[in-house]
């Protein structure tokens, strides 16, 4: 009961004070990256305290949710220690590594398949246009378009899509008539819903809550598959714990996981990123 409280009460001051990071008393710092941005903390909250004090029961310690504003503050917390573990999409898992190698995935988590009824362990990243946009229907056809991006660091949200067009010989800095970095998935299809951009890139969950928002009004122009969003740790963080947070997260209850985007957690080796490396490095050079 007395933990119970604890976690409300650390969950009330992170959201307070507008996310500032402090290590709990006796206890570790659980983050959220901003692709949830969009979503109210009261919304973050719900969605992860199952999960969370289900962790927090297995390793006898509270858990506080620390929610980054930015990818870029998600990488510097991960990297720093300031955050023990989180979730973390593919390219700013990397990118933290890069920063600290001890950082590494604890597990992969799994996702449903379209038709829920199989877990896989990539997601899709995509670009998507309205089905109403007749003129949109390939990539050539987003030539002196507009585009909305998530951020730099997102892994479907940036670095995967200009991989895929850079493949197909296009420069993203030069072929849209303008971008933009809107900083989180829901806010890239809003826009295209709105029709303030021409098309947007995002991730197949953040998909399913749009159409659930707006309606079944957008096409997929373009589609990669990505190494799932998983648990990577601080290597500060004891080794005792690391091993009891990967055995609870292998054998969780789908049902605490309700609302999130993972259906359950795998076990991977590091070169099932390596792609994501690749990738990262096609970007930055």
């Amino acid at each position: 009961m007395i933990r119970g409280w604890f976690f409300s009460l650390a969950l009330a001051v992170m959201a307070a004070t507008g996310g500032a990071v402090a290590q709990a008393a006796d206890g570790y710092n659980f983050m959220v990256p901003p692709w949830q941005r969009g979503q109210a903390i009261d919304d973050i909250r719900r969605l992860y305290r199952p999960m969370l004090d289900y962790l927090s029961a297995r390793i006898g310690v509270p858990i506080v949710l620390v929610s980054a504003k930015t990818y870029e503050e998600a990488i510097d917390y991960l990297a720093s220690g300031r955050a023990d573990f989180a979730t973390m999409s593919p390219v700013p898992y990397i990118k933290a590594q890069t920063k600290t190698p001890g950082v590494h995935m604890l597990v992969t988590e799994l996702s449903w398949s379209a038709d829920h009824h199989a877990r896989r362990d990539s997601y899709a990243g995509m670009l998507v246009t309205l089905k109403s946009r007749s003129d949109i229907n390939t990539l050539a056809d987003l030539k002196g378009k507009s585009l909305a991006f998530v951020s730099r660091d997102s892994s479907s949200g940036f670095v995967f899509p200009t991989a895929v067009l850079a493949r197909s010989g296009i420069d993203y800095s030069t072929f849209f008539l303008k971008y933009d970095f809107l900083g989180s998935h829901p806010r890239v299809t809003d826009a295209v819903a709105a029709g303030s951009v021409d098309a947007g890139a995002t991730w197949d969950f953040n998909m399913e809550q749009a159409i659930a928002k707006h309606g079944d009004i957008f096409k997929v122009v373009s589609q990669v598959a990505i190494p799932n969003l998983g648990i990577a740790v601080h290597p500060n963080l004891p080794v005792e714990v690391q091993q009891k947070i990967k055995e609870a997260l292998l054998a969780i209850d789908p049902a605490l996981l309700e609302g999130l985007p993972t259906a359950g957690y795998v076990e991977r080796p590091e070169s099932f990123y390596d792609i994501v490396r690749t990738v990262v490095e096609m970007n930055i050079h």
